[in-house]
């Protein structure tokens, strides 16, 4: 089964990076691709994460311990169901993310990857479920995105989502009261994570 399943992550990886330069090709085309703020969105940064994430998987792992993949797993699958409801609740009715998102990598980055390291989780979780407190290390990268974005929009002007811009979301406040929801939904979303894992340990099917 792990060598159908590598195969179906190698697959994946080509996919989403193949989405990747189809959205930066989509931007070009209506002149509005910039490259640091392309790479400034989390859901590109996300997907980048859960690609190098599956390549170390479908290569066995590269020398890292059993904690050290699990770890990477967990918080991929955090990111990118943060990506899919964050875009699905806040962003995908909005005309201007609709103008500038390509509609086949829209599908591919939002719910096909986001679906896919789920489901990758599951039928290969892994062998000890790792604890809720030490996974609490996987919002790390993301409250770290909040602040890079919310200083350096504070001095440029450009934040790379509405909700996360006080002139677009209604002030400093309505920002610091949707930023804190979504951080509380992925402390509840970790410990969803880590339920689809089993307890204690578990043989490697082969």
């Amino acid at each position: 089964m792990i060598g159908g399943l590598n195969l179906l992550r190698w697959v994946l990886v080509a996919v989403s990076i193949a989405a990747i330069f189809l959205q930066a090709n989509h931007l070009i085309a209506i002149g509005r691709f910039e490259l640091g703020p392309f790479f400034s969105f989390f859901t590109i940064q996300a997907n980048l994460i859960a690609i190098g994430v599956l390549v170390i998987s479908a290569l066995g792992g590269l020398g890292l311990s059993e904690g050290t993949q699990a770890a990477l797993r967990g918080a991929s699958v955090l990111y990118l169901t943060i990506t899919g409801l964050v875009y699905a609740v806040l962003l995908s009715q909005l005309p201007m993310v609709k103008e500038i998102v390509d509609p086949v990598a829209d599908g591919v980055h939002h719910l096909l990857m986001p679906l896919w390291v789920l489901f990758d989780w599951v039928v290969d979780p892994p062998r000890n479920r790792p604890g809720y407190r030490r996974s609490l290390r996987w919002l790390v990268y993301p409250l770290g995105f909040l602040f890079f974005s919310l200083l350096r929009g504070a001095i440029t002007g450009w934040y790379p989502y509405p909700f996360l811009s006080p002139y677009q979301a209604g002030g400093w406040l309505a920002v610091g009261i949707v930023s804190g929801v979504i951080l509380l939904i992925a402390c509840g979303l970790i410990g969803l994570i880590l339920l689809l894992v089993p307890r204690g340990e578990r043989s490697r099917r082969g």
